[in-house]
C-alpha cells in the first residue's frame, strides 16, 4: 500500500495540480509536486479531499469533478485491501 496512481491521463494529472496550487498555492519554495501520476495513499486521499471541496471547473477536472474523484477513491481502496508484501 505504497502508491495510487491518480490517473493515467496527464491532462487529468495537469488539472488536479492547477487545482490544488490555485487551492492551497505551492510549497514554501515555489515548487509543485502536489499531483503527479503515483502519489502514496496519504497525498491521494489529501487530493480526493481538496477535490471535493472545489468548483466543478473544466480545467481541473476535464473528465468530470465526480468521476475523477470516484476513479481515484476506487484506487485508494484497492491500494488498501491490497495485503502488504
Amino acid at each position: 500500500m505504497d502508491m495510487v496512481q491518480l490517473s493515467d491521463s496527464s491532462v487529468v494529472i495537469e488539472g488536479l495540480s492547477q487545482m490544488l496550487i490555485d487551492r492551497i498555492g505551492t510549497d514554501c519554495d515555489g515548487d509543485i509536486y502536489y499531483a503527479r501520476s503515483w502519489v502514496s495513499v496519504t497525498t491521494a486521499c489529501f487530493v480526493v479531499t481538496v477535490a471535493k471541496l472545489a468548483e466543478d471547473k473544466p480545467e481541473w477536472f476535464p473528465r468530470g469533478k465526480w468521476a475523477t474523484i470516484q476513479a481515484i477513491e476506487t484506487r485508494i481502496h484497492d491500494a488498501i485491501m491490497t495485503p502488504a508484501d
